[in-house]
């Protein structure tokens, strides 16, 4: 069953009965596979351009910062993209881990492979890829290639191929 609180929708847009989301703004002509997440709140909120595609079994979650995704962003299944992290408050870890929260940004043409985990605070650049099980904490410029653990670039893209 579909979950829908504050959303604001294009046209043409196509939610699995499976995914819940709220506290979102989607463009025209999205699509959002099986069992996704896609969470903000009432400060922070999830935006997806048009034209962007999300698959199967991803989690965004913007409850405590924002997840931008601009136009034609392709999102593969099992992907992670989380504006926060913490381990828990009473934790002896959290004086080495303490809470991190900070939007998220991926820029328009970029593709995200399969199983990746997009971290905190992250940029990733138009016309860009991420190779499929790959941690990205760092930002990605436009038109590159990254992949890994952490992910590191691989190679740069000709932009007169893509434009």
């Amino acid at each position: 069953m579909s979950s829908a609180l504050n959303i604001l929708y294009g046209e043409n847009v196509n939610i699995h009965t499976s995914t819940i989301c709220n506290h979102a703004e989607l463009g025209d002509d999205i699509k959002i596979g099986k069992e996704c997440t896609v969470v903000g709140s009432k400060n922070h909120h999830v935006k997806l351009g048009t034209g962007t595609i999300i698959g199967m079994y991803v989690l965004i979650d913007a409850t405590q910062a924002d997840v931008i995704l601009d136009n034609n962003v392709s999102i593969a299944q099992h992907n992670v993209i989380v504006s926060h992290w913490n381990v828990a408050a009473g934790s002896k870890l959290s004086k080495l881990f303490p809470v991190k929260a900070a939007p998220i940004r991926i820029g328009e043409n970029t593709w995200i492979g399969s199983s990746c985990v997009i971290a905190p605070g992250v940029t990733i650049g138009r016309c860009s890829i991420v190779a499929s099980n790959s941690y990205v904490d760092s930002d990605i410029p436009d038109y590159s290639i990254y992949g890994g653990n952490p992910a590191r670039f691989i190679k740069k893209i000709d932009a007169s191929e893509v434009e």
